[in-house]
């Protein structure tokens, strides 16, 4: 009995062993089909996706270039930034470069045009294709006080910025023009640095800055709050110390001049001042 038991299960055992090998010689086919159709779905996946991508490169392509071709406008302009200039003068400023595409409108050279053209402290321009447009953004020069000036025999009127460039009226703002008490009379190119150095160091006067006057020798007065004209000579090498003494004047001659007013105050030489003065007169002497 013992016998027929282990030939029974020798061939049991051998019949598993077929099974399994039976078994193992079909996974290597089920696992190149299963292969073999993956890479086809992930190549179908790419194909998709180039087309795909392809397509909507050509339409975007294509819109592009439809669009910058296409003439353009000043009313597709916009600008930003505008206070004293108004579009108007930007428009016809810049009335050359309209009709033109896109793509050969230069945004540098309208930059470069509106900065020469106009009061114009920075600009930016850029083109824009969807929707086609131009896109201006300005920074116009900040005046800081009236001036005037002798143009062809006749007196103009404008103001200037820190820098000393000069703006005409009619691009300046109300708002500002109500706001500045500062003048420059006859304004003078020649004169330019030292009437921007006294523009810089306005805030140091402690009688406030009313007037700068450059006379016909081109010397350099001001009128301050407390004194009605103060002599600074030619140049402003030592504007800092003229400053200092107008200052140290304004607070030691209220207590040394009884029944007086200073005309004049020659600084000319900070280091030795020089007043005139005149009496005042009490009523009914």
């Amino acid at each position: 009995m013992d016998g027929q038991t282990d030939v029974q299960s020798k061939m049991r055992s051998l019949k598993t062993n077929k099974r399994k090998k039976k078994l193992n010689n079909n996974n290597p086919i089920s696992t190149q089909k299963i292969s073999y159709f993956s890479k086809n779905r992930v190549f179908l996946v790419e194909l998709w996706q180039l087309f795909f991508f392809s397509c909507t490169s050509i339409f975007l392509i294509f819109t592009f270039l439809n669009q910058a071709w296409k003439p353009i406008n000043f009313d597709q302009t916009k600008i930003t930034g505008l206070s004293g200039i108004n579009k108007k003068d930007i428009k016809k400023i810049t009335r050359g470069f309209y009709p033109q595409n896109l793509l050969e409108l230069n945004p540098k050279e309208i930059e470069s045009y509106l900065t020469k053209k106009l009061p114009i402290d920075r600009v930016s321009v850029n083109r824009k294709f969807f929707p086609p447009e131009i896109h201006i953004t300005v920074l116009e020069k900040e005046p800081v006080a009236f001036a005037s000036r002798i143009f062809s025999t006749k007196v103009e009127k404008g103001m200037i910025d820190i820098e000393g460039s000069w703006i005409p009226l009619e691009f300046v703002s109300e708002s500002k023009q109500n706001t500045t008490i500062l003048s420059i009379e006859n304004w003078n190119q020649n004169k330019k640095k030292e009437v921007i150095k006294i523009l810089k160091n306005r805030f140091i006067f402690q009688s406030p800055l009313e007037k700068i006057k450059i006379d016909p020798l081109e010397e350099i007065s001001l009128k301050t709050e407390h004194f009605d004209l103060v002599l600074l000579g030619s140049g402003t090498d030592r504007l800092i110390d003229q400053i200092n003494k107008l200052n140290q004047l304004q607070r030691s001659l209220p207590n040394l001049l009884i029944n007086t007013k200073v005309k004049i105050v020659d600084i000319k030489d900070p280091s030795k001042p020089e007043l005139k003065i005149e009496k005042i007169l009490n009523n009914g002497k």
